[in-house]
């Protein structure tokens, strides 16, 4: 081989590096750590407020914490509790007790139901409290405490109320019911069975996703049914959604972790160790983060493919996870803490991941993994251009000139 022709290679081999970008890699660092209040009790029911600043901890006791410990507040029951997603109010149950508290945690009001609390639901804004008890009633109540309207029903698994805050949908004990905020009925379904737990609607309330047993299902807000799969073989343990529900991610006693669209179609398989118990997703699912009973948590790309890996102190229970809107922040707990983690990464990874359009169905671009890490196991899926793409550091236009350099420089050293 001509040393002109090495010359050319090399060229054209760091010309390939530069057009395709650097190759992503992240790490997770630990910004505060947070110690369960006493033996044999747990964080559980995390998550972050819409601008990440705020992290939210029920279980044997509420811990509410601004990320940079300027204002952190706790020591309330937390088994049945929520914080609105803006983060200035917390509601909690305590037997047929319900308690509203501010973002400082002081008490608004409080309010009795007919029976033991067993589910609850505030929407963003905290302008509507909805609350269920043993004996089958549901409550709504306003900001200020005022009681809106009742509805009597079977025993209540989960309640949510959409981000509008328009719909109320509850998972019963015969199945699914949508109501107003008054309580009134819109839509009920028993006929499918009682399998669903888990609700997740959609940011503008057009789509509910509801997962119980092997099932996962797709409704409007009226009702209709968009589509209804078995997805695993075994439980599912739990389920999130980007912003409008066009990727879903499910945790499953499989061992795995799977990723749907909008349509109710599997395009990946990521399988663990063992069961996934809390999985979590950016808003545009460009980050997902999950974890189990193997101890680990993985962060992958809405491809499928493992970003990092931290190994926890102990196991990860339901409930205990939850990341940021835009992916850089992870609150977890273990068995003995709540944790505030920073996805730091290489190449300005968040900027850089494509953003899904919402019109479009995502495709799962493969990238083999490291020898070391699990194979990701793929849904062979038809590509569907997308718009919005990877920003390459150097334009085609400046690689076609700078391969023309590199065939000058070819030609010079021959006639040399």
């Amino acid at each position: 081989m001509s040393s002109g022709y090495r010359i050319f290679l090399a060229i054209t081999a760091l010309l390939i590096i530069c057009i395709a970008g650097p190759a992503t890699a992240a790490g997770i660092g630990t910004d505060w750590k947070e110690r369960v209040p006493f033996e044999g009790s747990s964080f559980m029911g995390v998550m972050f407020s819409t601008d990440s600043s705020t992290v939210f901890a029920g279980g044997s006791q509420m811990y509410v914490r601004n990320w940079d410990d300027g204002n952190h507040w706790g020591g309330r029951p937390g088994n049945i509790a929520t914080m609105s997603k803006d983060g200035n109010y917390v509601v909690y149950a305590l037997g047929n007790g319900l308690v509203m508290l501010d973002k400082d945690g002081m008490e608004m009001w409080s309010r009795t139901m007919g029976g033991q609390v067993r589910a609850l639901a505030i929407s963003n804004n905290g302008s509507l409290v909805v609350s269920a008890d043993n004996q089958g009633n549901i409550n709504s109540w306003s900001k200020n405490g005022e009681f809106y309207g009742r509805n009597q029903t079977a025993l209540v698994k989960q309640l949510a109320i959409s981000p509008p805050g328009t719909l109320v949908v509850a998972t019963t004990e015969t199945g699914l019911l949508f109501m107003t905020k008054a309580l009134d009925p819109v839509w009920s379904d028993t006929k499918n069975g009682s399998v669903d737990t888990d609700i997740i609607i959609s940011n503008d309330g057009s789509t509910i996703i509801t997962a119980g047993g092997k099932r996962v299902s797709s409704h409007t807000n009226t009702g209709k049914i968009n589509w209804m799969n078995d997805v695993t073989q075994e439980a599912i343990t739990s389920m999130s959604c980007s912003y409008d529900c066009s990727i879903i991610v499910i945790g499953s006693q499989d061992k795995s972790i799977q990723a749907m669209d909008r349509y109710g179609t599997i395009h990946w398989t990521y399988p663990v160790g063992e069961w996934i118990n809390s999985v979590a997703v950016s808003q545009d699912a460009n980050v997902i983060v999950a974890a189990g009973i193997d101890r680990n948590l993985y962060v992958l790309d809405h491809g499928g493919k493992l970003l990092a890996k931290k190994k926890m102190d102990t196991i990860i229970h339901p409930r205990s996870l939850a990341v940021s809107a835009d992916g850089r922040r992870i609150a977890v707990a273990d068995e003995y803490a709540l944790f505030g983690l920073t996805l730091s990464t290489e190449s300005d990874f968040i900027e850089r991941v494509t953003l899904i359009p919402t019109s479009v169905r995502y495709t799962d671009i493969q990238t083999p993994l490291p020898t070391t890490e699990t194979t990701v196991i793929a849904t062979p899926v038809t590509p569907v251009p997308v718009t919005t793409t990877l920003q390459s550091p150097l334009d085609p236009v400046t690689a076609i000139a700078a391969i023309g350099a590199g065939l000058s420089v070819v030609q010079g050293v021959r006639k040399r």
